[in-house]
């Protein structure tokens, strides 16, 4: 029993530090950026410029928000 007591402290502590991590204090605190050009579709060619995809995720809010654009 002494055994079971001691892991499952360990686990809770664990499970606390990692909730801890997760949860910010104020918005924009961290924010989640990632970019991914598109590739062509049927019928355009190699000559045609490239679109990019823009995602961004607040870890307070949980916001997203997601945009496509002609360049960098």
């Amino acid at each position: 029993m002494k055994r079971l007591a001691k892991v499952e402290r360990a686990l809770e502590r664990k499970r606390k530090t990692e909730t801890r991590r997760y949860n910010k204090s104020y918005p924009s605190e961290m924010i989640h950026f990632d970019t991914k050009r598109l590739p062509l579709l049927k019928g355009e060619d190699n000559t045609m410029p490239r679109e990019y995809l823009f995602v961004a995720i607040d870890d307070y809010s949980r916001e997203l928000y997601a945009a496509i654009l002609p360049d960098k």
